[in-house]
């Protein structure tokens, strides 16, 4: 999930770098400028946050918007699809989450937070969420008895951003504290947490096997921890920009890296695409414009939204 504007295992020389041509594979007339974009696994279905304060779902790849929602005046936070595309989480700006059936429009789930919605992740099946607000550790709710499990501990604050591993065994939370940690989906307790760095990381995803956990932020570097011990895999030299979000690819063997431009969250900032196992660069692409959104689709694709004020971008990078 990217953060609205307001992975890469390995890093290697820039001269080294395979410049992507990326496909404008659908451009989808927008009545508001879409500010922020999410996309299901399955590749059918886009939702997206718009300047006009409605939340839109379209088809894909045909770009048929299928229905809005409006937000009354409140101003969404982010916006997250579950895998398949049926569930359309919501958060906005006074810590109310909504969860609709995308097929139907009708509310599944709500609650409210105590403050700023933050982060949020389904399980890969859908039916598990764990969602925050600004400063607080993350509640874990069974998305089938709408009920709250448990909250996930920190030392205080809460997640920049959490994830659950394929199996749906662990979650992995990337916290204010700085420290990274995972938690047995069952009980919630914690199972390791790795103490390393500096400052936060934006953004945090297992391997598709599941036997580790990557993580990337303002400290311009990527660590691969291991998912079973939290112990340091590898640690690479600092990226030139801000690793904003980072998404492994549905086979497993590729990771894709959106880049904050460090001289201001506005300006456009390159996707990389690294090989797992060989740590080499197998796409770069630099748009025109800051990215909104980002996500591998099923078949392989990784798409990769921008937007310009009446209209709706996705691009194929690989």
């Amino acid at each position: 999930m990217i953060r609205p504007a307001s992975a890469c295992l390995f890093v290697v020389s820039v001269a080294s770098l395979c410049v992507a041509q990326a496909h404008d594979e659908m451009s989808i007339a927008a009545p508001a400028k879409v500010e922020a974009l999410a996309m299901a696994r399955n590749g059918k279905i886009a939702a997206g946050w718009c300047a006009d304060g409605k939340v839109r779902i379209w088809n894909l790849p045909a770009g048929q918007m299928l229905r809005s929602f409006d937000l009354h005046g409140v101003e969404a936070s982010q916006v997250l699809l579950s895998r398949d595309g049926r569930w359309l989480l919501v958060g906005d700006s006074k810590g109310s989450v909504h969860i609709w059936d995308s097929t139907t429009g009708k509310v599944q789930f709500e609650t409210a937070l105590r403050h700023y919605f933050d982060t949020a992740a389904f399980s890969r099946d859908g039916a598990m969420l764990a969602v925050a607000a600004t400063g607080e550790p993350a509640q874990v709710f069974d998305l089938r008895s709408k009920r709250p499990l448990y909250q996930l501990i920190s030392d205080f604050g809460g997640p920049m951003a959490v994830a659950f591993s394929p199996d749906g065994s662990l979650i992995a939370s990337a916290d204010t504290d700085t420290a990274i940690r995972v938690f047995d989906v069952r009980t919630g307790r914690l199972m390791w947490r790795f103490d390393e760095l500096t400052l936060e990381s934006f953004s945090v995803d297992f391997t598709q096997d599941g036997k580790f956990v990557l993580a990337g932020g303002p400290n311009k570097s990527l660590l691969l921890l291991d998912a079973s011990s939290g112990k340091l895999v590898h640690s690479y030299p600092k990226q030139k920009d801000v690793v904003r979000y980072l998404e492994v690819s549905p086979n497993g063997n590729a990771v894709a890296v959106v880049y904050f431009d460090e001289n201001g969250s506005n300006l456009a900032a390159p996707v990389r695409v690294f090989d797992i196992s060989s740590g080499n660069v197998q796409s770069q692409w630099l748009p025109d414009v800051p990215v909104i959104g980002a996500g591998w689709v099923s078949d392989g694709r990784l798409l990769v939204a921008t937007s310009t004020p009446d209209a709706l971008h996705i691009w194929s990078v690989r």
